[in-house]
């Protein structure tokens, strides 16, 4: 519960708003900058889109006149913002472009020419190319640490639609990554 109280730092964010908000600011960039932004390229698999996101979430704080409508803990806030301006670039993509249907197949076969000390790196790429909802699903369950019903509520699919999502993650990052463990 104590992380959902806001902070005294934060408190003096808030009071220091609108005597000192170039300075507000930076600290607040500073503090939450690469966290959101990791959060938002798990999502997206596009670092420049991800920093365009965060930078997005940025610019209405920076916009906004006070900071006291912010009753629990300021990193939150911030996370929840750039998880929704993420879902919703996610849903405009879709709208206006699809993904070549070959795209996992090429994505896949780069990830096993790769050396197995490179393991990380490995995973971060089959996660990426997973489909859209797919990897939406997973992100949320094994890096945010949402249930399939928060996800399912998020997402507004239903919560067999998660398990369904979680079940084919796993097969294809198991496909993508199996030969790692062979090695």
């Amino acid at each position: 519960m104590s992380d959902q109280v806001i902070s005294l730092r934060e408190r003096q964010w808030v009071s220091n708003w609108r005597d000192q908000k170039d300075l507000v600011m930076k600290e607040i960039f500073t503090a939450y900058y690469q966290p959101l932004w990791l959060t938002s390229y798990r999502m997206l698999s596009d670092r420049s889109l991800a920093e365009d996101m965060v930078q997005e979430v940025m610019a209405r704080v920076w916009q906004m006149d006070s900071l006291d409508h912010i009753q629990s803990n300021f990193g939150g806030y911030l996370h929840r913002a750039v998880l929704n301006t993420t879902l919703n670039k996610i849903r405009e993509r879709k709208r206006w472009a699809t993904e070549p249907e070959d795209q996992l197949e090429l994505t896949i076969r780069d990830v096993k020419r790769q050396a197995p000390e490179e393991l990380k790196q490995a995973i971060e790429l089959a996660i990426a190319a997973l489909p859209d909802r797919c990897r939406l699903v997973f992100v949320f369950s094994r890096y945010e640490g949402m249930s399939n019903q928060q996800i399912a509520d998020l997402m507004e699919i239903s919560v067999k639609t998660v398990e369904n999502q979680m079940t084919k993650a796993f097969r294809l990052l198991r496909s993508a990554l199996g030969h790692l463990n062979a090695e």
